[in-house]
């Protein structure tokens, strides 16, 4: 992960001081700006956290410790630069010259901002500027409660509540959830808080906290969130431990707490889910530019998007009109069939009579005939949304040769593996449909049409005992097959809507998030592609000389006007 950090960071920073500078000038209060919102319930663990990301000591506590909402700004500097912060608030600016006055200046903030109520939206903002905080900025908000103690007002709950709704209804807000290993994630009010907001997980990225403090024996609940399996999220979940409150008394520092936190990840079992909490912060920065580039440059997804879709609906409107003239096709090969039947293999009966054997036999046979249409259907879908996940990789990583071939077959991977899904569940329902079903109502008033139809068009072959046989059969083959291609004219496309464009898209992010996250498997990814490098070097050089010339010019210009 380190090797994709320390191209990135570069980059992140300058759109995280623009987003700063405009939220500074009052912007957010006309338009929403892209933040991260960190929330959870009280105890979650949501102030250990935010001190591991940012190496400062936060108020803690019993009861509502943070009581307005805290902008943390850290930003990532040289090692031979000295810790620097300032803290602001209404029009109070004060430089800080060492992490020990943060939380006091804090309080002090917090104190002034809630004289009159107990929770006040205006924002505290806090810059840390250090060798050890990652290029991030995040909205702390304070902790949801349910129950008031000691003198807090009985709406309290509510008014938490209303603050965090202002941030997270915000579609350009990540939400950062922090929950316990030790609660149940089912009544993590946090959580449903996020979900309420963002039905689809789109923008939720959840982070468990106390792994030490999880019970032997129930690690396999935690493994089961981690795994998406509980509450889904599109960002996943993180696991991550932070200082207790016993290392709190003992004075732990961020150093030492971060050495015990690789020590936990090595002897746990629960290692392979666990990221080291300054991963996590290269997480949160990508996640954060994700966001603030989107602001701007959403075109090219959108355009994608709109190909596949604007592809899907001519391929799904295609399969529509070829069932429709199959229908067509189909019933006559069936009543030709029928009347082979009459012909060559009527028994004893008399003419006239309906034989359901042979209505049932027509029927399977003629529909098992369109299972390699769906098919083809569903595979020309899975080419073309192949190719535009491919072509998205190409204009991100073309400069990366490696990191592109990455992609692509990471994106054939998921390819394969939606396209089998896919197959077996069109083959499950074509297996289904070989039943012969339907509701006996819907299938009446079917065959009232149908039959008054034929009785309409056919009225000079109805004299002969065959004409009325042929009409019988012929309305109830018409019947069953107009009930057989409406559930199929839905039925395909959304088994291949499912698994190649909701389900491919899940999975590519996914697959991608984890292989990048393995510094072992990012290895090399990132070298450039020679040819760039030459020009690169070129112009570099080019611009060298350029600039002496520039410098000649213009001593010549200051010689010549002395």
């Amino acid at each position: 992960m380190a090797i994709f950090c320390d191209k990135y960071e570069e980059k992140v920073r300058v759109y995280i001081n623009t987003i700063d500078e405009m939220r500074s000038m009052g912007i957010d209060k006309e338009f929403s700006l892209p933040t991260i919102a960190v929330i959870g319930d009280q105890s979650s663990g949501k102030s250990s956290v935010l001190e591991m990301l940012s190496d400062v000591a936060l108020p803690r506590g019993n009861g509502i410790v943070t009581r307005c909402p805290l902008e943390l700004k850290l930003k990532k500097i040289g090692d031979n630069r000295p810790w620097k912060g300032q803290i602001s608030y209404r029009d109070y600016v004060k430089t800080l010259d060492n992490v020990y006055q943060v939380e006091d200046e804090i309080l002090k903030a917090q104190d002034i901002l809630t004289e009159v109520t107990n929770i006040s939206s205006e924002l505290i903002s806090l810059q840390v500027e250090s060798k050890n905080a990652p290029d991030l900025t995040l909205i702390d908000l304070p902790g949801i409660i349910r129950v008031p103690v000691g003198n807090q007002p009985q709406d309290v709950g509510r008014m938490t509540k209303e603050l965090i709704e202002s941030y997270i209804q915000r579609k350009e807000t990540i939400i950062l959830v922090v929950i316990p290993c030790t609660s149940d994630i089912a009544t993590t009010e946090a959580l449903a808080m996020a979900q309420e907001f963002d039905p689809a997980g789109e923008r939720t990225l959840g982070v468990l906290t106390k792994p030490d403090l999880i019970d032997k024996g129930t690690e396999e609940d935690i493994i089961k969130i981690l795994d998406n399996k509980v509450v889904p999220l599109k960002k996943g979940y993180i696991l991550v431990k932070c200082r207790g409150q016993k290392e709190l008394n003992a004075n732990t520092s961020m150093t030492a707490a971060l050495k015990e936190e690789i020590t936990f990840l090595n002897s746990n079992s629960l290692y392979r889910y666990y990221f080291p909490i300054r991963t996590n912060t290269k997480i949160l920065s990508y996640c954060e530019e994700a966001t603030n580039l989107a602001m701007g440059d959403y075109r090219k997804d959108y355009d994608n998007d709109k190909k596949i879709c604007d592809f899907s609906r001519r391929v799904f409107s295609e399969w529509h009109s070829k069932l429709e003239l199959e229908n067509v096709r189909l019933n006559e090969e069936a009543l030709s069939k029928v009347r082979f039947h009459e012909k060559y293999s009527q028994g004893r009966e008399l003419p006239g009579f309906t034989k359901y054997r042979v209505f049932e036999s027509v029927i399977r046979e003629q529909i098992k005939k369109l299972l390699l249409p769906s098919l083809q259907m569903m595979k020309e879908l899975a080419d073309k949304v192949q190719q535009v996940f491919n072509t998205i990789g190409y204009e991100h990583f073309h400069i990366f040769p490696n990191l592109e071939r990455a992609s692509k077959e990471l994106v054939a991977g998921v390819r394969h593996k939606q396209e089998q899904d896919a197959e077996q569940n069109l083959k499950l329902h074509f297996n289904m449909e070989d039943m012969v079903y339907a509701p006996d109502a819907m299938y009446s008033f079917k065959l009232g049409e149908f039959q008054a139809r034929f009785q309409n068009s056919q009225q000079k072959d109805l004299n002969s005992s065959r004409g009325r046989s042929n009409h019988v059969m012929a309305a109830h083959l018409q019947a069953y097959y107009q009930i057989a291609i409406d559930r199929l004219v839905q039925m395909v496309p959304m088994v291949t809507r499912y698994h190649l464009l909701q389900e491919f898209a899940n999975q590519v992010k996914l697959e991608m998030a984890q292989t990048f996250m393995n510094e072992a498997g990012a290895d090399g990814l990132l070298d450039e592609h020679l040819e760039i490098a030459k020009k690169r070097k070129r112009f570099t050089d080019f611009l060298v000389q350029l600039n002496k010339a520039r410098a000649l010019l213009m001593s010549n210009e200051i010689s010549r006007m002395q």
